[in-house]
């Protein structure tokens, strides 16, 4: 039985933000005087850094104040988890590569990665291909393998019509919010990630319905699998040709990992996370077709009961939030701490981001 596609469904409606801004103390958090801060949840993500200062609307007077307090930055982040921030002249691609290039990139790269994805610019990519539709649930980027991000940038170049908000959740109390007994049954066993991709396919598509339909020649961004063989040893993947020229890769993985400024263990992991796809029906046609289908389970193959499985997803929906996003607005998320996803939306949307150490 596909446990995962049987577990009981949880509403991953996000929650909106819309309560008072708690105003916070711009010098007390090693700022200054030209932004002011706020939170909407009281010692919950987001932090949010607004321009409060004419000289700080010209692009050269941005830059010029966020290389001076990038240390305070980067403390900041891992504070509160993430940091929003608006009214600054952050407008097109060439701004936001500009800000992420403050940060060392992601010292890996997107190769064998799951969003269909494109890049745009340097280290700036789109955020998705996934359809309209989907509702993106929480997750850590590149859960699903051994290298990771530490930190994000999400940029909102083009809001859309509806929807389409960048959900967050704050995951530091998740592993206590979890039953002892899957926690301790996680420890033993570990996990194993199975990931599939279609066959070699001679065009991305614009959106995609599910996740495993696009070619695995634009996951690895090469048509040569000997080279796709050589990128999968230095990650630690074991990958599997399949008759019909599809692709699927195996990873171990711990799903418990120490915060590197912190110390405090975190869960990152995908073991509970449904196929992203238009519909179950599809993900059901889909699934049968893989002898590993797409999904992590405990180390020794085994996947976790439908029970276990609905009670992490159940915190971890229970974490969900949004907030009314503004064009230009820009999110930098410490991506152990917080995870994100995107609620479904209608019209034009451009999220961009950028993959950070």
């Amino acid at each position: 039985m596909d446990t995962l596609m049987s577990q009981p469904a949880v509403a991953y409606t996000s929650r909106a933000l819309t309560g008072p801004a708690l105003p916070l103390n711009a010098k007390a958090l090693g700022l200054d005087a030209r932004v002011r801060c706020h939170e909407l949840q009281a010692g919950q993500a987001p932090l949010f850094i607004e321009c409060a200062d004419a000289g700080l609307q010209t692009r050269d007077g941005f830059h010029a104040w966020f290389a001076q307090v990038r240390p305070v930055i980067d403390d900041l982040i891992v504070a509160h988890g993430a940091v929003v921030l608006r009214g600054f002249p952050v407008a097109d691609t060439d701004d936001f590569a500009t800000l992420t290039g403050e940060f060392p990139a992601f010292s890996g790269d997107y190769a064998g990665g799951r969003a269909p994805r494109s890049a745009i610019k340097g280290q700036v990519m789109e955020a998705t291909r996934l359809a309209p539709s989907v509702q993106l649930t929480l997750h850590s980027e590149m859960a699903y393998m051994r290298d990771y991000p530490r930190r994000l940038a999400f940029f909102a170049r083009r809001l859309a019509a509806r929807g389409g908000e960048t959900t967050i959740g704050d995951m530091r109390g998740l592993i206590d919010a979890l039953p002892p007994a899957i926690v301790a049954k996680l420890q033993q066993h570990k996990t194993r990630m199975a990931t599939n991709y279609g066959p070699r396919s001679d065009e991305l598509q614009a959106t995609y319905a599910h996740m495993d339909l696009r070619g695995w020649n634009h996951s690895f961004f090469t048509d040569d699998p000997q080279e796709v063989e050589r990128m999968c040893a230095q990650k630690g993947l074991e990958p599997i040709w399949n008759d019909n020229g599809s692709l699927t890769l195996l990873t171990p993985l711990d799903p418990f990992v120490p915060h590197p400024v912190t110390g405090q263990p975190m869960f990152r992991s995908v073991i509970h996370v449904r196929p992203q796809s238009q519909s179950d029906e599809l993900s059901r046609q889909i699934r049968a077709t893989q002898k590993y289908p797409t999904g992590a389970t405990l180390g020794n193959g085994e996947p976790l009961s439908a029970q276990e499985l609905q009670q992490i997803d159940a915190a971890c929906a229970a974490r969900t939030v949004h907030w009314r996003w503004h064009t230009g607005d820009v999110m930098l998320v410490d991506n152990l701490q917080v995870w994100h996803g995107r609620n479904p939306y209608e019209g034009e949307r451009e999220t961009q981001v950028a993959l950070l150490n």
